[in-house]
């Protein structure tokens, strides 16, 4: 693969020095400040988180500020539905790139804030989830969007990020692996349109069983994603720290890019109607210092369910540690993937040792046999 160039590396140059830790939950976050309709600008935007940058930035401000406080790296912007198929629910569908773009400039103004204010770099990158479709299935309302479609969704919610300010672009929540390559590509055209080039994030999420919604595993995500010119690969979401050892493990063993985790506070519990995450800050910041000492992981923090106190806890665990001066890993055996597992492409016969014995054993068998008939 031809080498990326890139507008702006600053992301790419501190993740070489330091882990870089992610800021906790915008939606629980945002629950919590009980906004009303008004907030949201009227009934017909009513619960539409991203439409506050707008509406109601103050909201927006606020969580951003309660984890720049604690300590972290990097804030995402509050666009994770903001994407013309999911906008479109709110009839904001043709606003798309001035969302994008306002919820990047406030992210970026705090940043810089921050960044002066305590001499500690601050990174904005772009939230970029699901489309709400599942290109993949034969379900006729899930799947009635076109690939090149697809791609443009994601290239102009990209296109309004860029525009805003952001240092990376974060593709996360994912469920359907042909939607993370479409959302890869979507971005390359927004890089080419903008003529800004940035560090690509790419975070696929996984359910209990270790696989994709429509049953990708960890490898052959890996093998699909690590070629499109990505520069992070990862988890978030879903399941919480405890069910996403085994994946973070063999990302952290087989990878070749730098690997993310970014998880809720466990599993979400139904208390009353309500989703509860039940994982507390000291546990929860004692898994990730596990997953950064033990699997090799980069880029940490928090989803669903995290609060300051969590990312706070994170913050002071990793505040000393250092990074090993070891190579990334490389795979030795190139992968051929479908759109659910993997397989390594490796020629035969194998050159086993013990292959070769027994080969070799065989022929002398033959030919002794050969040598009594002659007798």
């Amino acid at each position: 693969m031809t080498p990326r160039k890139y507008t702006n590396r600053r992301y790419l140059d501190a993740l070489e020095k330091k882990v870089l830790i992610f800021d906790g939950a915008m939606g629980t976050s945002l629950q919590q400040q009980n906004l009303t309709a008004e907030h949201f600008g009227g009934e017909q935007y009513n619960g539409c988180n991203d439409y506050l940058v707008i509406s109601y930035p103050e909201a927006v401000e606020k969580v951003h500020r309660s984890f720049l406080e604690v300590g972290v790296d990097v804030i995402e912007t509050n666009t994770f539905r903001s994407n013309r198929s999911t906008m479109k629910e709110y009839g904001l569908q043709d606003r798309v790139v001035e969302i994008n773009e306002t919820a990047a400039s406030l992210a970026r103004h705090l940043a810089n804030e921050y960044a002066t204010r305590t001499t500690q770099q601050r990174f904005v990158a772009g939230s970029i989830g699901p489309s709400g479709k599942l290109p993949s299935t034969n379900d006729p309302e899930l799947s009635n969007i076109a690939y090149d479609e697809l791609v443009d969704v994601f290239r102009e919610q990209a296109v309004g990020l860029i525009q805003g300010g952001v240092d990376v672009l974060l593709i996360e929540t994912s469920q359907d692996i042909l939607e993370v390559k479409a959302a890869i590509t979507g971005i390359h055209k927004a890089f080419s349109e903008t003529n800004v080039y940035l560090p690509i994030q790419a975070q696929v999420t996984l359910d209990t069983t270790g696989r994709m919604l429509l049953g990708t595993d960890i490898n052959a995500s890996l093998a699909i994603l690590e070629g499109m010119g990505i520069d992070v690969i990862g988890l978030n979401c879903s399941t919480g720290p405890e069910h996403m050892r085994e994946p973070i493990r063999f990302l952290g063993e087989n990878s070749t890019l730098p690997v993310s985790c970014i998880p809720n506070a466990g599993l979400p519990l139904n208390v009353d109607g309500q989703a509860v995450y039940p994982l507390e800050p000291e546990p929860y910041a004692n898994d990730m210092y596990e997953f950064v000492t033990k699997h090799n992981v980069r880029v940490v923090g928090g989803c669903c369910g995290t609060t300051p106190a969590h990312l706070k806890l994170l913050v002071d665990r990793l505040s000393d540690y250092q990074l090993p001066k070891t190579d990334a890993p490389r795979r030795s055996t190139p992968q051929l993937a479908s759109a659910m597992s993997a397989i390594a492409m490796r020629q035969g016969p194998s050159a086993h040792p013990d292959r070769r014995a027994l080969q070799r054993a065989g022929i002398a068998q033959v030919q002794a046999v050969a040598a009594r008939r002659r007798l």
